[in-house]
């Protein structure tokens, strides 16, 4: 549901504007000491959060849309003075002991040609545009100038462990142009699974430091690497996989005759290919792949949109279900040879009276199912969970409707099953949006890990 990501990173970059400073045995392994060992579960939050430190849960990532394009003088470099805002968010993550990630979308709301267009066109467009391009690569390289360990402009940088996730989205519509010659606007020089064919501006852009690298998606992916590796060795790069990057949707899909862990491979092969597994010598890979199964509560989707066939079912007994998602992850990690985070993952749950599919309480079953099936996420190659709305209206972990406990009548459906209709008939004690269930079940599982993840030290 790619199209419907805009929304909450222009809303947040408006707010920051008054910001002050402050795996199973066999898939791929965590890919740093530096990071958590276990199975690590991190939340969305905003610069000076005090809701993650006084939930009771040792989080392990906090992370941090940066946003609102390079050249439209109110992306992340004006945020706050001296484009600090990175390195303030991280040094305020790593003194609650959470890993900084942040989530790099800047291309599509950046100034460039074909403004009008939807956004798969407009992402391709802007990627082959030189003058833009520039101020891209600029901005990314700056980015890594604040979160590695050197001094830029005056500025000592972080240089502890970060996480930066590349653009998502776009690489399922740069998987779609060279699937589909439909898809491809003009942008690709053939068709295949080949991240060489989709056409982009790099070398094209006139920037000294990514001049060596090849004007298409796969060089454009390749400079960001290159960039990370001069001035951020120790922040970790995460490529983004689609549900949807094959042009078929395994989070909507229904056919039973479907090769899911066949496009897996696909998706993983292609992001490989563009540096997720290999690099040009002398330039290191991506050391994640991240995937996201929604942008929003399903029951925001089926109450606010009326949209059908957007539940994954509990019981794994009708389609779409998350065995098959499963599946489809699995095998991309496997192709990629990288492990894999589950990023904003949609907060809703159907265990709360609080969750009554209102505004700001909206239902869904993925944290509910996550949190007690996660050795079952571990044998699919994942390794972490990230938390959060993909836009106004989800459900919140925080009490964002400022409606304090709240308790409706419960309502029974079966939206999200295939079995015995589901009842949210527990009251709540918290503000929380979704009643408290993420804080709860988070709660439950780091004391499942023992003493040492009770508390933070």
């Amino acid at each position: 549901m790619p199209q419907l990501r805009l929304i909450l990173p222009m809303v947040l970059a408006l707010l920051f504007l008054i910001v002050p400073g402050a795996a199973a045995a066999d898939m791929p392994a965590v890919p740093t000491s530096a990071m958590p060992a276990h199975f690590a579960l991190g939340i969305s939050a905003g610069p000076g959060d005090t809701w993650m430190p006084e939930s009771g849960v040792p989080w392990d990532y906090a992370y941090q849309y940066l946003a609102s394009g390079v050249n439209t003088g109110s992306g992340w470099r004006t945020w706050n003075d001296n484009a600090q805002f990175p390195l303030w968010y991280a040094q305020g993550a790593a003194k609650n002991h959470y890993v900084p990630v942040f989530s790099y979308y800047m291309l599509l709301q950046s100034n460039g040609p074909c403004g009008g267009c939807d956004e798969a066109r407009k992402d391709l467009a802007h990627l082959n545009d030189p003058a833009l391009m520039a101020a891209y690569y600029q901005d990314f390289a700056l980015l890594m100038q604040r979160l590695g360990a050197g001094t830029a402009d005056g500025v000592a940088g972080y240089g502890g462990p970060a996480i930066v996730h590349v653009e998502p989205d776009l690489s399922g519509y740069a998987m779609h142009a060279v699937l589909s010659a439909r898809q491809c606007f003009g942008f690709c020089t053939g068709s295949g699974n080949d991240p060489s064919l989709p056409k982009a501006a790099v070398a094209r852009s006139g920037v000294p430091a990514v001049a060596g690298y090849p004007d298409t998606y796969q060089g454009f992916s390749w400079a960001l690497l290159h960039l990370r590796d001069l001035y951020a060795p120790n922040v970790k790069l995460a490529f983004h996989i689609s549900d949807w990057a094959t042009l078929h949707d395994v989070g909507l899909d229904t056919d039973p005759n479907e090769d899911v862990a066949g496009l897996g491979t696909a998706a993983g092969m292609f992001a490989k290919l563009s540096g997720a597994g290999q690099a040009p010598t002398g330039t290191s890979t991506y050391d994640l792949l991240f995937n996201d199964v929604s942008d929003r509560d399903a029951g925001y989707y089926s109450h606010v949109y009326g949209r059908q066939g957007v539940w994954w079912d509990r019981t794994n007994q009708t389609l779409p279900n998350f065995h098959r998602w499963e599946q489809y992850v699995s095998a991309a990690g496997s192709a990629a040879g990288r492990p894999m985070m589950v990023w904003q993952i949609p907060i809703g749950n159907q265990y709360f009276r609080t969750e009554n599919n209102s505004d700001g309480h909206y239902q869904d079953n993925r944290v509910e199912y996550f949190l007690s099936h996660v050795d079952e996420l571990r044998q699919a190659g994942i390794v972490g969970l990230l938390f959060g709305a993909g836009n106004a209206g989800s459900t919140v972990n925080v009490d964002g409707k400022h409606d304090g406990v709240t308790n409706p009548a419960p309502i029974c459906t079966q939206e999200g099953t295939s079995g015995p209709p589901i009842c949210n008939d527990h009251p709540s004690s918290l503000p929380d949006d979704d009643g408290g269930y993420l804080r709860l079940a988070a709660q439950r599982y780091y004391a499942s890990l023992g003493d040492t993840f009770a508390t933070h030290p």
